[in-house]
């Protein structure tokens, strides 16, 4: 099924120009704040000054209009690029749970017949397979990896006008220049903020050429070599955690946050107490960096929406389209395995016969796969890894994530056990499950294993 990509602004803040521009005079008027934005309401001036107040280079301003956003049949390589803006909020359709078989794919526009052709065979091939499998029994969490990275994606995105800019001039002019699937997209949203919020417009023309600036162009990134043959990852393999920093001495600097905070006066500071406090802020004071291997690009989506963490994922462009993931619940079965071997092994050998396809080799990245793999580097505190931890180790997590949380957990055990042999799924850390009718009833397994004694079995 095809469909075209939408991008549409269903919602923005009532009165967004007059409250920016309150907000840009409140600094230097008189009266208090409802005084103020009374003055702004309907003044002729808003616009002017908005502009202005940018031009001067304090975008803060604009942070106090908010839109909401409706990407409607979306390629999944577009969802990739907009949750990669952390200062946006998101709502995804989920692959775990959503059947995609009819969900339909992007279709480049002007594809000449004989490569829109070629194209086509491909992606409905994947979707053949995929629906194939959920008729063998897999789970559409597994069936999914064979999606390419065509297939619609649905999702809300809610951000601000200053991280709406960003995302803007990054789709047209930094990272997804030359993508035009892309560029339309942003093209779609700018004709609309000519009719709800026409002072930044200047803010989205093209910058200015820096010499020596470092330019990225979407449609020129070269993938890796490819092997002749796939190469298949099982769970187990896939997934490697390693820790590559973290603080030298975390128990002194938790303490003197603590201090400075005032939770921790002459009595000796509690780990338990800290981490279910409202406010943990001290554990901010504690970072680690990771590097995730052989993540699939489903996998990737788990863990960028944790957004308070600084993430590099590569450009999909970049992977190594020739390394896969196999999953226990399709290796298990021959039928499946059969299905899922030969879907790979079809679109390992078409990917190879696009490096010689001028016209369809700069749309590599529509080619992917979902369960294609690569490798990750994040730097996240102590107080995100609480959390995610928490979800992201329970029994109903994604096995791909679950996985790198345990190991990552058990890498920050061996670090600081003090505080980190307190991580664990909610049920562990809280001592209540969560999840109502959906608990997976092993809490009291799940408890034990996850307590100090158990630390070793983590793995």
């Amino acid at each position: 099924m095809e469909h075209k990509s939408q991008a549409k602004i269903i919602s923005c803040n009532y009165d967004n120009t007059a409250i920016c521009a309150g907000a840009a005079r409140i600094s230097t008027t008189e009266g208090d704040s409802d005084e103020v934005f009374e003055k702004s309401k309907n003044n002729p001036n808003n616009e002017k000054l908005i502009k202005k107040v940018l031009q001067s280079g304090h975008r803060s301003t604009v942070e106090h209009a908010v839109f909401t956003l409706s990407m409607r049949n979306v390629s999944v390589y577009v969802e990739q690029f907009f949750i990669e803006f952390r200062l946006a909020s998101f709502t995804v359709k989920s692959r775990r749970y959503v059947d995609f078989a009819r969900q339909g794919y992007y279709i480049p526009d002007g594809l000449p017949e004989a490569e829109q052709d070629f194209y086509r065979e491909y992606m409905d091939m994947l979707f053949d397979a995929y629906q194939k499998l959920l008729l063998n029994d897999i789970p559409k969490e597994d069936a999914r990896f064979l999606l390419p990275y065509s297939f619609n994606s649905n999702f809300y995105c809610t951000l601000n006008a200053r991280e709406l800019i960003n995302l803007i001039r990054a789709a047209k002019y930094g990272r997804g220049r030359g993508i035009p699937e892309l560029n339309a997209l942003a093209d779609q949203i700018v004709e609309q903020l000519k009719e709800v919020f026409p002072c930044i417009l200047d803010e989205i023309a093209p910058p200015p050429a820096v010499s020596g600036e470092r330019t990225e162009d979407g449609a020129f990134f070269h993938t890796a070599a490819l092997s002749e043959d796939p190469i298949f990852r099982t769970e187990d393999e896939a997934g490697e955690v390693e820790m590559l920093n973290s603080p030298a001495a975390p128990m002194k600097l938790l303490e003197a946050a603590c201090k400075l905070s005032g939770s921790l006066s002459d009595s000796p500071l509690e780990m338990g107490e800290l981490i279910l406090s409202q406010r943990p802020r001290e554990l901010e004071q504690l970072g680690y960096t990771f590097s995730i291997s052989d993540v699939t690009l489903s996998g990737i989506t788990h863990l960028v929406r944790h957004r308070m963490q600084s993430i590099i994922v590569p450009p999909i462009q970049t992977a190594d389209f020739g390394r896969y993931i196999m999953p226990r619940s399709i290796s298990n079965s021959e039928k499946a395995r059969e299905i899922y071997t030969d879907a790979i092994v079809k679109a390992h050998k078409a990917v190879i016969s696009l490096q010689k396809n001028v016209t369809l080799k700069k749309y590599i990245y529509y080619f992917a796969l979902s369960g294609n793999l690569m490798n990750v580097m994040t730097t996240v505190n102590a107080r995100e890894l609480l959390l995610f931890i928490r979800l992201r180790t329970c029994n109903r997590a994604q096995w791909e994530v679950k996985n790198a949380a345990v190991r990552m957990l058990k890498e920050l055990r061996e670090h600081f056990p003090e505080l980190f042999d307190l991580y664990g799924p909610s049920c562990y850390v809280c001592g209540v499950c969560p999840e109502g009718d959906k608990s997976c009833g092993k809490m009291k397994d799940v408890r034990e294993r996850f307590s100090e004694r158990g630390t070793k079995a983590l793995i």
